[in-house]
């Protein structure tokens, strides 16, 4: 089998985590990758966590890639970007549109060079005349599109969340309209711009709770409630490790389950809980009512309970807890790879699979610059042009950097 973007080449001039996401993304599917680092430290997220110029940050995002080091400011660099675009058949770029002009970057710019590449620009707030020059990171875009207001209620604490939940989102947002545009080129020919922003598709991602709100407003709920997730229960147990239950509110036969399991069938009948909507604006007090009863037992009795009536269940985990689970252990997405100085490394894999594609199995993130004469070679530049370039002396030689520590 191959992946299924096998002899697809994507351009990966991004930084920080949607851009380098989303090609990561193309990658698992077996296109050839490039990521295009400027000099002298490439992609900010190398340095991110320690000074190796390989933090976890980025070995995190730029798996299955190749790396090379382009001064896109110079005549020589721009060249050597022109002839890539030529032979590639997707761009993704994770800069405000002023930089990508600047740097001759933009849909206009690009596409007469390559009237066959698709073309895929990742913004903080979008491209409108408003939100052109305004500098925009997870968190802003996380508060802006309302995310933020669902994962915490209380402001004066740190966030709930520590994953780049709008980065990723947009990651996943840009991976799927480029896929989208390629299917499209089949049939016309053609490449095409594709544009999204991390405000963008946290919006699009949070419609769900959109439509609640406005339910809510609808049947006069107080605002408190308007935003509220009544399915789900989180709680601690009396060994004082927490879990979730999620109790949909359609068939009624879900919140029957739900309070046989947790051995409190007499909920049925009191008023406040009998009918969906009651439930709704008296879940405060029920969860109240739960939660003293589950201080009662471990949390491994209440899920074996739960698992046994067929209430969707599971443990709260820290991230350090999530591979030692034998259910999620199972699914094999936890991968060794060993990094440039001979060390192991886990990572993660893809999130899906394929029945009759490929999906690549991780490989290391590159050095910076690691594979630019390999490429420069398949451009036809020859040894003394590319030792001629000056780009090259911004390479981070494969030799240079095994002497630095892990």
């Amino acid at each position: 089998m191959t992946g299924a973007l096998a002899g697809t080449r994507v351009l990966d001039i991004a930084n920080f985590f949607a851009g380098p996401h989303a090609c990561m993304m193309l990658a698992d599917m077996g296109a050839d990758v490039i990521k295009v680092e400027q000099p002298p430290r490439g992609d900010p997220t190398r340095n991110r966590e320690d000074d190796s110029g390989y933090a976890a940050s980025f070995v995190a995002k730029n798996r299955n890639k190749r790396s090379i080091v382009l001064d896109l400011k110079s005549v020589a660099g721009q060249d050597v970007l022109r002839r890539l675009v030529r032979e590639s058949d997707v761009i993704v770029t994770s800069m405000r549109p002023q930089t990508r002009d600047r740097l001759g970057l933009t849909y206009d710019q690009i596409a007469p060079v390559n009237p066959r590449l698709v073309y895929c620009s990742i913004t903080g707030y979008g491209e409108t005349a408003l939100a052109t020059d305004r500098p925009a990171f997870d968190t802003t875009a996380q508060a802006l599109s309302g995310l933020l207001s669902l994962i915490t209620s209380n402001f004066d604490q740190p966030m709930a969340i520590k994953a780049l939940l709008a980065d990723m989102l947009a990651g996943h947002y840009a991976a799927h309209g480029i896929v989208c545009a390629l299917l499209a080129r089949e049939r016309t020919g053609r490449g095409q711009e594709i544009r999204t922003s991390l405000l963008e598709a946290s919006i699009a991602f949070a419609d769900s709770a959109f439509y609640h709100v406005l339910l809510a407003q609808s049947l006069g709920l107080p605002k408190k409630q308007q935003e509220m997730r009544t399915a789900g229960f989180l709680f601690v147990a009396g060994d004082g490790l927490p879990f979730a239950v999620h109790v949909p509110p359609s068939p009624e036969k879900n919140w029957i389950s739900y309070t046989d399991a947790m051995g409190m069938p007499e909920l049925r009948e009191d008023p406040r809980f009998k009918l969906k909507l009651p439930r709704d604006e008296n879940y405060p007090a029920l969860h109240a009512e739960i939660s003293r009863q589950v201080k009662k037992h471990p949390r491994t009795y209440w899920l074996d309970r739960l698992i046994a009536h067929d209430v969707p269940c599971a443990p709260i985990y820290g991230m350090g807890e999530v591979f030692h689970d034998p259910l999620v252990e199972s699914l094999g997405m936890l991968h060794t790879v060993r990094d440039p100085w001979g060390q192991d490394r886990q990572v993660v894999g893809a999130g899906l699979r394929l029945s009759d594609s490929t999906v690549e199995r991780p490989s290391r993130a590159p050095l910076m610059g690691e594979h630019t004469r390999e490429i420069l070679a398949a451009l036809k530049y020859s040894s003394a042009e590319v030792d001629a370039l000056e780009i090259q002396r911004a390479v981070i030689s494969s030799a240079e950097a095994k002497d630095r520590p892990a």
